[in-house]
C-alpha cells in the first residue's frame, strides 16, 4: 500500500529539497549539492510513476462507485454484479430502478469520502451525484441531486455492495433509497 493517497505531497517535499540544494549550490558552487538536487528531481519522477501504478483500496472503491453509476446509466446487465449475493433485496431494487429510470449523459459523480474498516475488508463511500433523469410515468424530471453512502465488503477478493444509504442532499439526513429528492 502506498504511504499517501496522492503523489503530490511527497513530490512537493522532494521538489523543495531539490530547490534547497540548488540554492546551496548557488552560494557554495559545490557539485555535491547539484548531485543531491538531481536525485531529488529523479525522486519526483519516480514518485509519480509509482503512484500511478499503485491503486489503494480507497481509490479502488471510488472507481467502483464511478463504474457503478456509469453502468447504471447505460443500463448494463453487469450493474447487478456489483451487489453481494447476500443483498438480494438491493439487487432487485437496482434492477427495478434500471427499468424505471433513464439517466442522461450529463451524470456527474463527485465529493468522495471513503472510509475503510475491519482491517480493510469493509468500506464506505460517501459521494454526491447529479444528472438529468426521466422516470417512467413521470417523464423528464430535470436535473436531480443524489447524496449516498454505499457500504462495500470484500467477498472472494472482490468488493461487493452490502448496503446503500441515501441522504438528503441538503441536510444529510437519511431518507428512503427510492424516493423523490428534496431540491
Amino acid at each position: 500500500m502506498w504511504f499517501t493517497e496522492d503523489a503530490w505531497t511527497p513530490m512537493a517535499l522532494l521538489a523543495i529539497g531539490a530547490l534547497v540544494c540548488l540554492g546551496l549550490w548557488n552560494t557554495s558552487r559545490r557539485n555535491g549539492y547539484l548531485l543531491v538536487a538531481a536525485v531529488f528531481a529523479l525522486g519526483c519522477g519516480a514518485t509519480w510513476v509509482i503512484e500511478s501504478s499503485v491503486v489503494t483500496d480507497r481509490e479502488q472503491l471510488e472507481a467502483l462507485v464511478q463504474n457503478l453509476c456509469d453502468d447504471f446509466r447505460r443500463k448494463a446487465p453487469r450493474t447487478l454484479d456489483y451487489f453481494s449475493a447476500r443483498s438480494e433485496p438491493l439487487r432487485v431494487m437496482a434492477a427495478s430502478a434500471m427499468a424505471l429510470v433513464d439517466v442522461q449523459d450529463d451524470l456527474r459523480v463527485t465529493d468522495f469520502e471513503t472510509e475503510l474498516t475491519n482491517e480493510n475488508t469493509r468500506g464506505s463511500v460517501h459521494f454526491r451525484a447529479n444528472a438529468t433523469l426521466s422516470v417512467g410515468g413521470f417523464g423528464n424530471v430535470g436535473r436531480q441531486p443524489v447524496r449516498a453512502i454505499i457500504d462495500w465488503q470484500r467477498e472472494g477478493g472482490a468488493w461487493k455492495i452490502v448496503e446503500i444509504r441515501r441522504l438528503n442532499p441538503l441536510n444529510g439526513q437519511e431518507m428512503p433509497v427510492m424516493s423523490q429528492s428534496t431540491n
